[in-house]
């Protein structure tokens, strides 16, 4: 999550809305079938997971977008202090469910 693609992501996401956000999609059910269901997830090989929780409490705001599941992840900034605590928000890749065989 500390990486170049985050900051060319959230970047244009700021000339476009004026807010440093980033895509993630949220579920109260299986993450095996979010990946499944969702075609942009079964483009990515690793998936990483998190909680609103967590990210609530490490200062990420989440706006819904009228995509459900999709939401916008708001940085507050692109400080690196900012995109370590991003790192923290998630876990380590794992193999995306939705690809096959990797169930």
């Amino acid at each position: 999550m500390n990486s170049d693609f985050v900051v060319r992501t959230a970047s244009r996401s700021f000339d476009e809305i004026a807010l440093w956000t980033v895509s993630v999609f949220i579920t109260d059910g299986s993450v095996v079938e979010l990946c499944r269901s969702v075609v942009e997830l079964e483009r990515y090989g690793k998936v990483r997971l998190s909680n609103v929780g967590r990210l609530r409490v490490l200062g990420f705001a989440l706006i819904p977008t009228l995509s459900f599941p999709h939401f916008d992840l708001v940085l507050p900034d692109l400080d690196e202090s900012t995109l370590d605590r991003l790192e923290l928000a998630f876990d380590v890749p794992i193999p995306n469910p939705a690809r096959e065989g990797s169930v």
